[in-house]
């Protein structure tokens, strides 16, 4: 019974060229992280104005507005950002490079759990590249 219920669900959700490009993407997010480069981490995301990021704080809308609070959150080093682990949960292609990507994340600083919980990202085309333009973090 457990094998025809792994077998449907991976029927139902195959690995797919979206999920491949999520699982890089992130493993992108997560060296550039732990490398303590909070620019490079920023530039995975749209720098535009009607980029959007909601989290236990409500919705805010910018690319500066956000960047200037990751930076303030985190620092710019990695002995101020902790260490980042993602999971991918499921990924979606949602056509034209875009896709819809939800992962487990957690941040730890000296061995502790600082924060962490489940993202919903949508990638899209932004000024050449494929950037989160929206994200659900909680």
């Amino acid at each position: 019974m457990i094998a025809m219920l792994l077998a449907a669900s991976l029927a139902l959700h195959p690995m797919t060229e979206a999920t491949e490009r999520a699982e890089r993407r992130v493993a992108e997010q997560v060296a550039l992280w732990n490398r303590g480069d909070m620019e490079g981490i920023l530039q995975t995301y749209c720098p535009a104005a009607d980029v959007s990021w909601v989290n236990h704080g409500g919705l805010s809308h910018g690319y500066e507005r956000f960047a200037s609070s990751m930076r303030e959150e985190f620092g710019r080093t990695a002995a101020t950002m902790g260490t980042l682990a993602i999971d991918v949960l499921e990924s979606r292609d949602l056509g034209a490079g875009g896709s819809l990507v939800v992962v487990r994340w957690s941040v730890t600083w000296g061995g502790a759990r600082l924060m962490g919980g489940v993202s919903t990202q949508l990638w899209a085309e932004c000024q050449g590249r494929t950037r989160i333009v929206f994200e659900h973090a909680s």
